[in-house]
């Protein structure tokens, strides 16, 4: 079977099951996962414009806008006019939000062991191993498209 029938027979049945993945880990957390990309970007930058936010979640300002509105009205996002262009809007994480950031992260660690002690040591390895090579492949396609 040539390569791209087999990445188009197995990409589904990946999405799949790292769809189910990510629900196992942010089992119990009030987040989408859009809102926790959101917020993992935000606190990654310390703080950005609505633009660079939407740039960086591939959607429209307007959605990224939507979605910062609803963190905003949680309580983990703030907004604040620039000092030096009054109409750009830059967006940071309040305290609240760190805090929040800290206990899916640590949530998400708690998952993972859950999840890896299910397989062998070797399996988990192959795993590891596994997404660091998808990983490393996929980082030099996004570049080779930039």
């Amino acid at each position: 079977m040539q390569r791209i029938e087999r990445i188009a027979r197995l990409y589904p049945h990946l999405l799949s099951d790292m769809s189910r993945l990510r629900s196992a880990l942010h089992e119990g957390i009030d987040l989408s996962f859009s809102q926790y990309k959101t917020l993992l970007i935000v606190a990654d930058r310390g703080e950005c414009s609505l633009g660079d936010l939407g740039r960086e979640l591939e959607v429209a300002m307007s959605s990224a806008s939507q979605m910062v509105e609803r963190l905003v009205g949680q309580g983990l996002l703030a907004r604040e006019q620039d000092a030096a262009n009054r109409r750009q809007v830059n967006i940071r994480l309040t305290d609240h939000g760190r805090q929040q950031i800290e206990q899916l992260q640590q949530a998400t660690l708690s998952g993972y062991r859950r999840l890896l002690a299910q397989l062998s040591d070797g399996e988990q390895e192959a795993l590891v191993q596994a997404f660091e090579t998808i990983a490393r492949i996929l980082g030099k396609l996004k570049e080779s498209e930039a």
